[in-house]
């Protein structure tokens, strides 16, 4: 793929140690940026930066647990010393849950939310000081298809990746002025390793794979995107 970043700009990407996030950094390391991988695990952070071959010289690591304020603070902090700046923030960041409503726990429901919700709102509210700063940025949230239709099999998950969409939507109407830009990205369901082997059973033929879900966010960075901005990117099959 032909390098779209031609200044050598830098992105963070959370839930990067694996599957869609992971997919998410090759493709913006094969593209001329340099990227911070983000994730809780530092373990499989490590084995998914040493899977880079000599994009490698170009990435790094930063474990943080995101659903903690602090940590997110910590690690846009620490990046804006090594860097100086930070060009895309990708929050990929999530996790589903198969189950109705009036089967899911509270403890479930609270998890949920601070995997697929919060953890955005602390990256975008620790990140947005900087790029208004730089009058620049990018921030792209990987929403889903359970983010635009109501989908009852999935129903805390679809409520927040709804509520992910909205956060979208907000922060791109309040930061247009600075000249960022906020979109969404909604597959349906993706065809991770994770999820191949949690669902076994159900049909995924018509799945997304993370490729696709990263050539999307490719094409939010180019300027065949540059009029988009609170946009939702559906890449989902029927």
């Amino acid at each position: 793929m032909r390098p779209i970043n031609d200044a050598h700009q830098v992105a963070i990407v959370t839930g990067a140690s694996e599957g869609i996030g992971q997919a998410i950094a090759q493709s913006l390391l094969r593209s001329g940026y340099r990227v911070v991988l983000v994730s809780r695990n530092e373990t499989k952070l490590k084995l998914a930066i040493s899977s880079l071959g000599e994009l490698v010289q170009h990435a790094w690591i930063y474990p943080a647990d995101l659903t903690i304020s602090s940590q997110v603070d910590q690690m846009v902090k620490a990046i804006i010393e090594r860097e100086g700046r930070v060009d895309v923030v990708v929050n990929n960041l999530g996790q589903g849950l198969r189950r109705e409503l009036v089967a899911t726990t509270d403890q479930e429901w609270d998890h949920l939310v601070h995997i697929n919700l919060t953890s955005a709102f602390y990256c975008c509210r620790a990140i947005l000081p900087v790029m208004r700063t730089q009058k620049s940025g990018f921030i792209i949230n990987i929403a889903s298809r359970a983010g635009r239709h109501g989908e009852g099999q999935f129903a805390a998950y679809s409520a927040l990746k709804h509520g992910l969409v909205g956060l979208t939507r907000a922060i791109a109407d309040s930061e247009a002025e600075y000249g960022i830009k906020v979109n969404a990205v909604c597959p349906g369901l993706v065809a991770t390793t994770t999820m191949l082997q949690k669902y076994p059973t159900l049909d995924h033929s018509n799945w997304n794979t993370p490729d696709e879900v990263s050539h999307a966010v490719l094409f939010l960075l180019s300027p065949a995107a540059s009029p988009m901005n609170g946009q939702c990117l559906d890449l989902f099959r029927n």
